[in-house]
């Protein structure tokens, strides 16, 4: 008996020992708040998947279901982390790529994710930015911009958007 629990605890040690969370392992892929932030709003809110169980029997039954449960939270927790930190902006590097992430976060300087230069999604979230920057344009005086601008803006405001408020 005692063997089959020193096995069990080795197995939910060396499970919880693969569960790494810190910035080297994540690249940013969208705008949203720094990695600290994120995480931290993530780690919060992941008990909140976590199941319960019932279990009658034997104690070796009732001691199986528990580990049995815990590692099934810890899946749940896994899965929502990774998750939330998507809707986030963030999502699990590539492998090598997430030191380099880390240092130009820690140098102040966020990267590109994945070279996009405009706010992954949504087309109205690159509409809004392609309007923003005619607009600015516009009122410096560039014609172009000025029908660029009055392009997108019923657009925008065909799906409901308001770009100038």
């Amino acid at each position: 008996m005692r063997l089959k629990a020193l096995m069990a605890l080795c197995a939910s040690a060396a499970l919880c020992g693969c569960q790494t969370s810190n910035q080297a392992d994540y690249v940013q892929i969208g705008y949203g708040p720094s990695f600290d932030v994120a995480h931290a709003q993530c780690e919060m809110q992941k008990g909140s998947v976590d199941q319960g169980y019932i279990a009658i029997g034997s104690p070796g039954f009732v001691a199986g279901a528990g580990i049995g449960n815990a590692l099934g939270n810890m899946a749940l927790e896994d899965r929502y982390m990774k998750n939330c930190l998507i809707l986030s902006g963030w999502k699990r590097a590539p492998r090598g790529q997430g030191a380099a992430a880390a240092a130009a976060e820690a140098a102040g300087k966020s990267p590109t994710p994945y070279g996009i230069a405009r706010a992954p999604g949504s087309w109205i979230n690159t509409a809004l930015l392609d309007w923003s920057d005619a607009n600015k344009k516009c009122v410096a005086g560039d014609k172009a911009a000025c029908a660029t601008r009055a392009q997108l803006g019923a657009k925008l405001r065909a799906a409901g958007m308001d770009p100038s408020s």
